[in-house]
């Protein structure tokens, strides 16, 4: 970034760096070392200051590092490498000429030209052939740079390299004028050394003969210059000076620029060393300028002309009447090219001259005026390049001169003077920028003023002239805006708001050059002096244009510019001065205060003037902008300064500098929060002011600082305004109320004035303050504007209660205050300030009597607690005359409950190590004894005795254990001799007590020695036998316990505890849970980070031996729970959970659960989490509450029915429960609920169907709607009507959703299957109507649950019922193979009416398939159902063998083998082959069968007597192999088939519908 080609990107980035970026750890920087030479001069000194404070070197190898950087297509950039190779190689003659040698050799292979590469099929390849001249230029560049350096040996090596190669003849202008400069400069330095040689080389080089011409010719020119520099280092009189002047004449001719100026500055020294042939040069160069017809002769010649004035002098030009040939050539009417010639001599003595020919040119300005009307356009054209270039180098003295003759020039009659006039008028276009600011307001308007001029050459060469100021522009935006601007320079009445309003509507996007600059700054300037709108919006532009300009470029018009915004600084209108401050600081801040040095002291000067309150005002709006845009760097270094003028004696300086305070703030916005710690004083000083002005100055500054920092800066704000509420000056403390309720005002949204007598606001404004500020500094603060409500002044009174008022709504308010008010009250008690002491006293008195003995209660601990914490002095003499004032303003009656506390608090104050505080609590001793006379003597005095005879030596011993003990290092001395002397077994109640007194003084000093404190201790309450010997080395095992500090004596007791509830021995486990119990319920420690373990412990003892254990257990689990907040209880579910599991069996009871409430300890962790837990949270603890019902009684969960059921109800409800899996889990959860205590969960069995019914229509989850289907039918048991849930799920069942409807069908066949028989006909109507419904498309999952259906339909059929809907499928195949089965099994079952009314429609529906043409499956279903019945229930299918003996014996010659053999066993089955062998066929011969056609009849005989007896005899013989089991050719094939009818359902055995789900 440091080296991209935009100058203001460079500034910016090393600016970046110098501030922010360490580069100590590197030596050399390319880059910084590049930017250390580079053009811009600001960006120089940066880059060589990060040099210098990196401590940063460049050796002489470096060099080549930089030497790529010359081919950049930056041309800065390739000037700053030539620069800094330089600089590089200086110091190391090897490395110069080794560099040198490889820049030379670069030169050679770049400027090779660029052939395109062909392929090997003779094509071009695509390559760049574009010219690197970058590189070329690069290394003239560095040539350069190393003229300084060059030793002797290698100049002339130099110089023939350069015409060797042709790099004096490079085909690129730019790189061949750049190496012949580069030439010169080396000549310039070096060429003494060597003068002979080099010119020898040079004259050698001009006499040979070259092929090339046009090469050749370039090289001599180009060593005509260089001859001509060398000749330069000639002495005086050297003959062949006049040779090489000759030779430089004769150059002139040659049409290049660069050619000729170069001659043009080698001629100067070489005229100057021959002063005898001037004239002669002189006169060859007029005659050649004025005689010759070549354009590139005469301009040659005017080249040489001004070169020999050069040498000779300004004396030339009056000595050889150069001025008055040249005039007499311009007026030369006849010859054109003379008058042209004329003026090229003009535009190049005032080029190669510079300021010395100003004079001349005023002289010439009438020839100039001439000859812009001159005929010939060449002539005309030469005019303007020489009206160019004069005026662009005039001065500001040449323009007063000149300007006044063109001005003329426009009033003269001649149509063809007023033209040339407003020509010359337009060629100051190229004023020097700077002049040109100065006089665009002389020129545009009379300019414009032609436009309307009757000749059409007039009028065109106006248009054309101010056409010339806008192509000098260069800004794209303002060239844009130049008509607008030109009107308002030639009538600033009329058009100055128009350009102002342009100008602000344009949006810039371009640096403003110095031209344009110049243009605006004169409208701004205009602007700046009107009506205040229009400072206004010039001050705009102003502060919009300050980063738009290069700091050169905006300098010189500064003078101006601050002059006109310190005057709208300073308007009367509030907006003007605002806009014109900004545009001062923007000024500022782009170009620095170095720049504008005055400034700061000028407005400070004004703010300690006796002027106006308006200007001063103006100024500290404005110094505030300047300060905000030079940084916090100079507010901090100009803060002091205004400290101490705003505490001036003059009241003017005072309010001045005050004023500060207001804009200030707003300047610098986020960055000022610094500050406040440091202005707040000053502001609230301003406050008590004898001066009005200065105090409402003050206050404004003040309200100002509190609207823009109420939530920003609250903590700085507030202690600054708090410690104002408690001044000693009543000023200060009124204005302190005020801005305290304009703050809190602020923070809690309301006004403080409407609201001040609505309870509602005023409660809402009590919230509002507790949640922005918190407890600690709501309570301060309020406690404070409580005090202030006892003041002694009237207004602070007034005013604080009125804040009060908004902010306090209930008496509670004041009761939670107490111990901060308190505080403060002992705190301004103690003052030295009687005031203060006055209105504390007050306040207290207040206090006691509007909150009575409620106050007494949260005081008086307060005032014990400070009495023991504090370590201030005054703090201690406060809370003394505290306990003064309330023994003295309470009555006895009230006091009489708090005689021990203040008797305690007395006690300890009376053996403080301060004297004052001493003094104070004897006082107030001497009022206790008032009250309760002898009384409190003997409770303090035996005390004091008590301490006196402790360790023996009474004071002594007291002044050691309450002073030592407070000492780590002292105390590491005393606790280890006292400590073990305490810890002697056995350990007396003495010395127990002692101990816990220890570790209530000592605290954390005792945090090593606490391993052995604790085991020591519970070694002794397991062995001690004495109750009340226990009972109090328990007490000082729990003080100990409590007294450890948060972090080290926290974490060294927990570590013990936890080893001791896993100790083996039973005793300690239950002693150390009982202790940790007492701990959770009296301590204030953060233990959070030990929850987990606390939790793991615990609850693994309710699986404990000893029943002591689990009870110790449940208690300490218990009261942990009790202190768990919700957010921790979220946090500890799943590690929770994971304990849980780890803990017992599920099935079987926990003891730990089995206890009254046992679940108690943890339930509500769950419960926290269900209701409020993140998704995994709520499912982890549903799953866990399900944990806890399968390890707990019914007696131990009925109590907490309600509060287990009714969240989970709640939770599976809400809409937003859609997390996968966390409705199942919940039901799940439920289902085993309802199963472990089904009569207590009666009540919610409604909304348990409800949430179980919905959980089914659920389309996200299978599993849910699974569970649902299980729960529901676990909850039918317990529902004596189900026939409106059986029409629910009737209706459900019709949804299009599939798995809805397999959920829905599911649930009414565990409804049917667990409560069927409760079910009236409608609902076993409705479930057959949908069962009968259309089944086409249905795919297999949902035909085998239907079938299902069906099974347990038939299971609930009561006796008697009708029977004859359950055989209606026939199609499609799968629905009727499953009827068929149903229907087996329906005859099957145990408790079926073998009427054979009932049964025969079955039966002929059975009889109805086997036929032939049917579904194969079917047939052979119905074959082996048929087969089945007559085997287990052949009083049903005796009956009926009329029906079956044809379709069955239809079938035994069937082509398909399963069906073939199906009838046989059939056909064997209902006549009893195997058993009554012929005795059944015959009868059905002689009966039914005698009916039959004789074909018929006589087949199915011969079938019979053929087939079936040996198939018969064939079984028989086989089941009696077999042990009584037999088949057709299949082990085991009559239970197989029996098996088959029962396959659908399950109902039978006892595994519920869905228990495999």
């Amino acid at each position: 970034g440091a080296l991209v080609s935009q100058a203001s990107v460079r500034t910016t980035l090393l600016q970046a760096i110098r501030e922010h970026i360490d580069i100590t750890d590197i030596d050399f920087s390319v880059e910084i070392w590049l930017a250390i030479h580079d053009d811009v001069h600001e960006n120089a000194e940066l880059a060589s200051a990060i040099w210098q404070e990196n401590a940063l070197e460049a050796s002489p190898t470096d060099a080549s590092h930089i030497i790529p950087y010359l081919a950049s297509k930056d041309g800065q950039l390739r000037r700053a490498s030539s620069k800094a190779i330089g600089d590089c190689v200086s110091d190391e003659a090897f490395i110069f000429v080794s560099t040198l040698k490889q820049l030379e050799d670069q030169y050679i292979e770049q400027a090779r030209p660029r052939v395109p590469e062909r392929d090997e099929f003779g094509m071009p390849r695509k390559m760049d052939l574009t010219d690197p001249w970058e590189a070329r230029h690069g290394i003239a560049l560095a040539f350069k740079a190393f003229a300084p350096l060059f030793p002797r040996e290698e100049l002339v090596p130099f110089a023939e390299f350069l015409i060797a190669s042709n790099a004096l003849a490079d085909r690129n202008g730019t790189v061949r004028e750049q190496m012949i400069d580069s030439a010169i400069a080396i000549i310039d330095h070096r060429g003494s050394d060597v003068l002979e040689s080099l010119m020898t080389v040079f004259e050698r080089t001009l006499d040979r003969e070259e092929q090339k011409a046009e090469l050749s010719d370039s090289i001599n020119e180009a060593v005509v210059v260089l001859y001509g520099a060398l000749g330069r280092h000639l002495a005086q009189g050297d003959g062949r000076i006049e040779k090489v002047i000759q030779r430089l004449f004769s150059t002139l001719s040659t049409p290049s620029e660069s050619v000729q100026y170069a001659v043009a500055g080698c001629l100067p020294a070489l005229v100057r060393a021959s002063p005898s042939h001037t004239s002669d040069y002189v006169q060859s160069m007029l005659d050649q300028l004025l005689q010759s017809k070549k354009y590139a002769a005469r301009r040659g010649a005017a080249y040489g002309l001004a070169g020999v004035v050069s040498g000779k002098g300004m004396s030339a030009l009056r000595e050889y009447r150069i001025m008055s040939t040249l005039k007499g050539a311009s007026e030369n009417k006849k010859d054109a090219n003379q008058r042209q010639a004329a003026l090229l001599a003009y535009e190049l003595m005032s080029l190669i001259l510079g300021r010395i020919f100003e004079p001349y040119i005023i002289q010439v300005v009438p020839q100039l005026l001439n000859s812009f009307g001159d005929a010939v356009a060449d002539v005309r054209d030469a005019c303007l390049d020489t009206t160019k270039t004069c005026f662009s180098s005039l001065s500001s003295f040449g323009v007063k001169k000149v300007l006044p003759t063109l001005l003329e020039g426009l009033d003269d009659s001649q149509w063809r003077s007023k033209k040339g006039a407003c020509d010359l008028l337009g060629a100051m276009a190229y004023l020097d920028p700077q002049q040109l600011a100065l006089s665009l307001p002389d020129i545009i308007p009379p300019l414009t003023a032609v436009l309307t001029d009757s000749h059409k050459e007039v009028r065109a060469s106006a248009n054309r002239s101010l056409q010339r100021f806008g192509e000098v522009i260069s800004n794209p935006e303002v060239k844009s805006l130049v008509g607008i601007l030109l009107k308002a320079l030639s009538d600033p009445t009329k058009y100055t708001d128009e350009a102002l309003d342009s100008l602000i509507k344009v949006s810039f996007i371009h640096y403003l050059d110095a031209p344009s600059l110049a243009l605006v700054v004169r409208i701004l300037e205009r602007g700046l002096g009107n009506r205040s709108a229009t400072k206004r919006k010039a001050a705009q532009i102003i502060g919009s244009l300050a980063h738009l300009t290069d700091r050169k470029d905006v300098t010189p018009h500064l003078p101006i510019l601050v002059a006109g915004l310190r005057a709208a600084a300073v308007d009367p209108v509030p907006a003007t001065r605002a806009t014109a401050s900004k545009a001062l600081g923007s000024l500022v801040e782009k170009l620095g205060e170095d720049t504008l040095p005055d400034l700061i002291p000028s407005l400070m000067t004004t703010l300690k003037s006796d002027t106006g309150a308006g200007d001063r005002l103006g100024s500290a709006q404005a110094l505030s902008e300047v300060l905000a845009g030079l940084g916090t760097g100079r507010l901090e270094e100009t803060l002091p300064t205004i400290l101490q003028n705003v505490t001036s004696s003059k009241a003017t300086v005072r309010e001045g500098f005050m004023s500060l305070f207001i804009y200030l703030p707003v300047c610098f916005g986020n960055s000022f929060a610094n500050y406040l710690s440091k202005i707040i004083p000053p502001i609230l000083s301003g406050l008590a002011d004898d001066i009005e002005s200065i105090r409402e100055t003050s206050l404004r500054a003040g309200r100002l600082l509190v609207k823009n920092f109420a939530t920003k800066a609250i903590d700085l704000l507030l202690p600054e305004l708090d410690r104002g509420l408690s001044d000693d000056n009543y000023r200060i403390r009124l204005s302190s109320v005020e801005l305290v309720g304009d703050l809190l005002f602020n923070l809690t949204g309301i006004s403080g004035k409407n609201e001040e007598d609505d309870d509602d606001y005023a409660v809402g404004a009590s919230v509002s303050l507790l949640e922005v500020l918190g407890e600690e500094k709501r309570n301060r603060i309020l406690s404070s504007l409580y005090i202030c409500r006892c003041d002694t002044s009237g207004l602070v009174r007034t005013e604080a209660v009125n804040v009060w008022k908004a902010l306090v709504a209930t008496p509670r308010t004041l009761k939670e205050l107490v111990p901060t008010l308190t505080a403060l009250l002992i705190r301004r008690l103690a003052s030295t300030n009687m005031e203060q002491k006055v209105i504390a006293g007050n306040a207290l008195g207040e206090l006691i009597r509007k909150a009575g003995e409620g106050v007494l209660a949260s005081l008086l601990p307060t005032l014990e607690e400070g009495l023991q914490t504090s370590t201030d002095s005054d703090h201690k003499q406060g809370i003394c005359m505290a306990l003064r004032e309330i023994i003295s303003s309470a009555s006895q009656d009230a006091l009489e409950d708090y005689e021990k506390t203040l008797i305690a608090v007395v006690r300890v104050a009376l053996v403080d190590s301060d004297d004052e505080v001493r003094e104070a609590a004897a006082e107030a001793f001497d009022s206790l004894q008032k009250m309760f006379g002898k009384k409190a003597v003997d409770q303090v005095l035996p005390y004091l005795l008590n301490l006196l005879r402790t360790e023996g030596e009474a004071q002594t011993a007291l002044a050691a254990l309450l002073t030592l003990l407070t000492d780590n290092t002292r105390s590491s001395i005393i606790l280890p001799n006292l400590i073990p002397t305490l810890l002697i077994a056995p350990i007396t109640s003495f010395n127990a007590k002692a101990l816990a007194s220890l570790a209530e003084v000592a605290g954390a000093a005792m945090t090593r020695r606490l391993p052995v404190i604790f085991n020591t201790l519970m070694d002794s309450i397991v062995s001690c036998k004495d109750e009340d010997m226990r009972s109090g080395l328990e007490a000082a095992f729990d003080t100990i316990l409590n007294s450890v500090d948060e972090y080290d004596g926290l974490n060294t007791a927990m570590s013990v505890m936890l080893a001791l509830v896993k100790h083996d021995d039973h005793r300690k486990r239950a002693a150390a849970d009982m202790r940790l119990s007492q701990f959770f319920a009296k301590t204030d420690l953060d233990y959070s980070r030990y929850h987990q373990d606390l939790i793991r412990v615990l609850l693994l003892a309710f699986d404990d031996r000893d029943g002591e254990v689990v009870k110790a257990a449940w208690a300490a689990l218990s009261e942990l729970t009790k202190k768990l907040r919700k957010e921790e209880m979220e946090s500890l579910v799943l590690s929770t959970r994971t304990v849980l599991q780890q803990v017992g069996v599920a099935g079987h009871n926990l003891p730990g659960f089995s206890l009254p409430k046992g679940i108690n300890a943890i339930l509500p962790i769950f419960l926290q989490g269900l209701m409020n837990g993140t998704s995994d949270q709520r499912i982890n603890a549903s799953l866990a509450i399900s944990n806890i019902i399968e390890r707990t009684s019914p007696d131990g969960l009925k109590p907490f029915v309600t509060q287990i059921t009714g969240p989970l109800i709640r939770v599976v409800s809400e809409r937003s429960t859609d997390v996968k899996g966390m409705k199942a889990a919940i039901l799940l959860t439920l289902n085993n609920l309802l199963e472990k205590i089904p009569t207590f969960l009666k009540p919610f069995l409604p909304q348990l169907q409800r949430t179980f019914a919905k959980s089914l229509a659920d389309t996200s989850s299978e599993v849910l709607r699974s569970r649902a289907a299980k729960a529901l039918g676990t909850l039918i048991t317990l529902t004596p009507r189900i026939d409106p849930l059986i029409a629910e799920l009737v209706t459900g069942s019709k949804t299009p959703d599939a798995g809805v409807q397999i959920a829905m069908l599911r649930a009414l066949c565990e409804v049917v299957s667990k409560a069927g028989s409760n079910m009236s006909e409608t609902s076993r109507n409705a479930i057959l109507g949908l069962i009968d419904s259309d089944t086409a498309g249905l795919d297999e999952s949902m035909l085998m649950t239907n079938a299902r259906l069906v099974g347990a339909l038939v299971k609930s059929l009561p006796a008697g019922a009708n029977t004859t809907a359950l055989i209606k499928y026939t199609r499609p195949t799968s629905i009727a193979d499953n009827s068929v089965l149903a229907a087996g099994k329906y005859l099957l079952s145990s408790n079926v009416d073998t009427a054979s009314n009932l049964t025969a429609p079955i039966v002929e529906k059975l009889a109805a398939v086997i036929p032939p043409g049917g579904s194969v499956d079917t047939r052979r279903l119905s074959l082996v159902v048929i087969r089945t019945i007559s085997r287990r229930q052949g009083s049903i299918v005796h009956p009926h063998v009329h029906l079956l003996a044809q379709p069955i014996f239809a079938s035994v010659r069937d082509m398909v083998i399963p069906v073939k053999l199906a009838a046989e066993a059939a056909f064997l089955e209902i006549f009893s082959v195997v058993e009554q062998e012929n005795t059944e066929f015959d009868d059905y011969m002689a009966g039914a069968g005698a009916s039959l056609n004789p074909t018929m009849k006589r087949s199915m005989q011969d079938y019979f007597k053929r087939v079936a007896m040996r198939l018969g005899g064939q079984a028989r013989e086989r089941k009696e192999a077999e042990g009584g089991q037999g088949g057709l050719g299949l082990s085991n094939d009559e239970r197989e088939d029996e098996r088959e009818v029962w396959s659908v359902g399950k109902v039978d055995l006892g595994e519920g519908a869905f228990a495999g789900e």
